[in-house]
């Protein structure tokens, strides 16, 4: 299976020490090189884990040639989806609503943080879904009650 993950959910997951979700869930995870500079560029304002640089299950591909979508997608965003088209992804994992949208309507199948929480927790990997999923409001990642009642509707 691969999977490509975009900047923002490694460092969501990362937050709340929830990082390990994904090699259990989908084995290797590839993300583009603009995303593992995204990650370098942001060290301080993030204090990532050394983990989230270097694990060996996280596979850094070059980023695309081909890398023009549209304007209102950042460069791992972009790098992602471009990647995932030439790849043949089975799985992309975006958190930018844009991003996701235009993934989906390029025929991508789409995943975000929360669904990634949501699958972890379905298959038995995380045991609390409603402490993952306060643990991710607290690090400042924002969801709707909406979709927080909808997740918790699963346990």
């Amino acid at each position: 299976m691969l999977v490509i993950t975009n900047t923002s959910p490694l460092i969501a997951l990362e937050r709340i020490g929830q990082l390990s979700v994904l090699p259990q869930l989908y084995g290797n995870v590839v993300r583009p090189r603009s995303v593992l500079i995204e990650i370098e560029d942001g060290l301080t304002k993030y204090g990532v884990s050394d983990e989230l640089l270097h694990a060996d299950w996280l596979e850094t591909r070059e980023d695309p040639p081909e890398m023009r979508l549209r304007r209102e997608l950042g460069s791992g965003e972009t790098a992602v989806i471009a990647l995932a088209l030439r790849e043949n992804a089975d799985l992309v994992i975006l958190d930018d609503l844009a991003a996701r949208n235009v993934a989906a309507e390029l025929g991508l199948a789409v995943s975000g943080t929360l669904g990634v929480i949501l699958a972890a927790y379905k298959r038995g990997v995380l045991k609390d879904l409603r402490l993952a999923i306060d643990s991710l409001g607290m690090v400042g990642f924002r969801v709707s009650q909406e979709i927080v009642d909808r997740m918790l509707s699963y346990q």
